[in-house]
């Protein structure tokens, strides 16, 4: 049965409404859809710099390297706050003895045996110079003291005398290393830290090349801190 044109137009007048409102519910604009957040990933900084290694001390005496060098024993030692001790005496030997045994060390890992005559073989050179019978661990080292001025290039008499006698020994050697002081004290940290007093000379011109002090980093011991201030030393003749 056909319903008379103007219900039809009714009805669909009536049922507009309806559909506009389920269009607008399910499609007449995109539905959102909001999720929970999940883990974020971890951004790591690229850009910036690798650590800074610590700067190494240049090997300031790495011309000695291929010369010939005589090295000599230590001459003084001291503990703390007290006087020093004569390399020479009973008191001072056995302690001065533990510089000397890690100096050898030292330069002996550097390769620098046997261009270098170190300590023990400079002692038994000693023992060779018969005419002033210098004692190679009590030279007269007094015109080397602390207040020696730093531009003050002269090698003193006897000291100049005493290395010239030696070197003669020993063929192709014209320079000299001369340990002159090392002391060795508690630090705050209630560690132990060795200063080094050298004097590297050319023997044969009576000159001093450089009056270096040296500090070695702090130990647990006196032996390890002889150990430190003499590899210190050994890192500026060739570098580690």
């Amino acid at each position: 049965m056909h319903m008379p044109p103007d219900m039809t137009t009714r009805r669909r007048v009536t049922l507009l409404p309806i559909a506009l409102l389920v269009l607008g519910a399910c499609g007449g604009a995109k539905a959102t859809t909001t999720t929970a957040p999940g883990p974020q990933p971890v951004v790591r900084d690229t850009t910036s710099a690798p650590a800074t290694p610590a700067p190494v001390a240049p090997a300031i005496f790495a011309e000695f390297a291929s010369r010939g060098v005589m090295v000599f024993p230590l001459q003084r030692y001291a503990v703390g706050d007290s006087g020093w001790m004569s390399a020479a005496s009973a008191a001072g030997r056995p302690r001065a003895a533990q510089l000397d045994s890690a100096l050898t060390t030292a330069l002996r890992d550097r390769g620098l045996e046997p261009k270098w005559s170190l300590p023990a073989t400079t002692s038994r050179v000693a023992q060779r110079e018969v005419i002033n019978r210098t004692d190679p661990r009590s030279l007269s080292t007094v015109g080397l003291a602390p207040s020696r001025r730093r531009n003050d290039l002269d090698l003193r008499e006897p000291l100049g005398s005493q290395l010239r006698s030696l070197i003669a020994l020993v063929p192709e050697t014209r320079y000299v290393l001369l340990p002159l002081e090392a002391r060795v004290a508690g630090t705050a940290a209630g560690m132990k830290q060795a200063t080094l007093r050298i004097a590297l000379l050319d023997a044969r011109m009576s000159s001093v090349i450089s009056f270096p002090d040296l500090v070695g980093p702090p130990a647990a011991d006196e032996a390890a801190a002889l150990r430190g201030v003499a590899v210190k030393f050994a890192d500026l003749v060739v570098a580690p």
